[in-house]
C-alpha cells in the first residue's frame, strides 16, 4: 500500500480508541504463559461459560444474577487471551483462535444473549469485545467467518439505536471496521456477503449502519464521515460496492456521491500533506 495511503489511514484511527484499548490493557496483567496454558485457562473458561448457558436453556425463570455475571467475567477473560494470542510459528493461526472457530464461541454467545433481556447495556458489552478484539488483536480476526457472522448479527440489531453510549459504541466499532476493511481489501468480500439478518438490498449492513449519522456533529459525526468516506474509496476497485451505493442506497445521486468522495479525499489528503 502506498505511504501516503497508510498514511491517510492512520488519520482515520477513530477518536478514543487508542485511549480505551491502552485503559483495556492496563486491566489485565501482560499474558507470559505459554500456549497451552493459556488455551487450557481458554477451555476451563468456556466450560464455565457453556454449563451456564446450557442450565438456562432448561430453566422458565430468568438468568440469575450471579450467573449473568459470571458470563460477562468469563467472557472478558477469553477474549483477552483471544486477543493477546500470537499466529504460530508455522504461520498458521493459534490454538485459542482454532478452538473459537471450530466451536463457533461467538455465536453461542450471542445467540444466548438474544434469550435474555439484550437490553442496549447488553450490546454495548458486546460491541465493546468486538472493538477490543479489533484493535488489540495480534491475528487477522476479520478473516475468519465465525467471527465476521456474530459480528454482523449483532450489527443488525443495532439498526435504531436509542441511546447515546450504543450511538457512539456503535459508530467507533464501524470506523474501526471499515479502517480495517481498507487496510485489508479482501476482507470486504467476507463482510459482504456474512449471512445477517437484515442488511438491505445488497448486504452492505455497514454503509447502511453509517449513513444516519453522518450530518452528527462532533466526534460521532467525524467517524461516521472518515469511515464511508473509507467505503467509497473503497468503491473505486470494487463494482459490488460501487453498485451498491449508487444504484440502491439512498445516499446521494451519482455525481454528487462522486463530487463526495472527491472532496472528502482531497481534504483528507491535505490533512496529512
Amino acid at each position: 500500500m502506498p505511504v501516503s495511503r497508510m498514511s491517510w489511514l492512520s488519520k482515520l484511527n477513530p477518536r478514543g480508541v487508542a485511549t480505551r484499548a491502552r485503559r483495556s490493557v492496563s486491566q489485565h496483567s501482560p499474558v507470559t504463559a505459554d500456549p497451552e496454558t493459556c488455551l487450557m485457562v481458554f477451555k476451563n473458561h468456556w466450560t464455565q461459560v457453556l454449563w451456564i448457558l446450557e442450565k438456562s436453556e432448561t430453566r422458565q425463570s430468568p438468568v440469575a444474577a450471579d450467573d449473568l455475571t459470571a458470563v460477562r467475567n468469563y467472557t472478558d477473560q477469553m477474549m483477552y487471551l483471544l486477543a493477546e494470542e500470537r499466529t504460530q510459528e508455522s504461520g498458521t493461526i493459534g490454538p485459542i483462535l482454532e478452538f473459537v472457530v471450530l466451536e463457533n464461541v461467538l455465536h453461542k454467545l450471542l445467540v444466548w444473549h438474544q434469550k435474555q433481556d439484550f437490553s442496549e447495556e447488553k450490546k454495548v458489552e458486546l460491541l465493546k469485545l468486538y472493538e477490543m478484539l479489533i484493535i488489540q488483536s495480534h491475528q487477522p480476526m476479520l478473516k475468519h467467518k465465525a467471527i465476521v457472522v456474530p459480528l454482523m448479527r449483532l450489527l443488525s440489531t443495532c439498526s435504531e439505536p436509542t441511546s447515546s453510549i450504543l450511538e457512539s459504541n456503535l459508530v467507533l466499532l464501524l470506523n474501526q471496521l471499515c479502517v480495517s476493511m481498507a487496510r485489508e481489501p479482501s476482507i470486504l468480500e467476507l463482510f459482504f456477503h456474512s449471512p445477517a439478518t437484515d442488511q438491505g438490498p445488497t448486504n452492505l449492513l455497514i454503509f447502511s449502519l453509517l449513513v444516519p449519522f453522518i450530518h452528527r456533529d462532533g466526534v460521532i459525526g467525524q467517524q461516521a464521515r472518515d469511515a464511508l468516506l473509507l467505503i467509497m474509496a473503497m468503491s473505486a476497485s470494487n463494482h459490488t460496492i460501487a453498485s451498491y451505493i449508487t444504484d440502491h442506497s439512498y445516499f446521494c445521486p451519482v455525481s454528487t456521491f462522486f463530487q463526495f468522495v472527491d472532496t472528502g479525499l482531497q481534504h483528507s489528503y491535505s490533512s496529512i500533506a
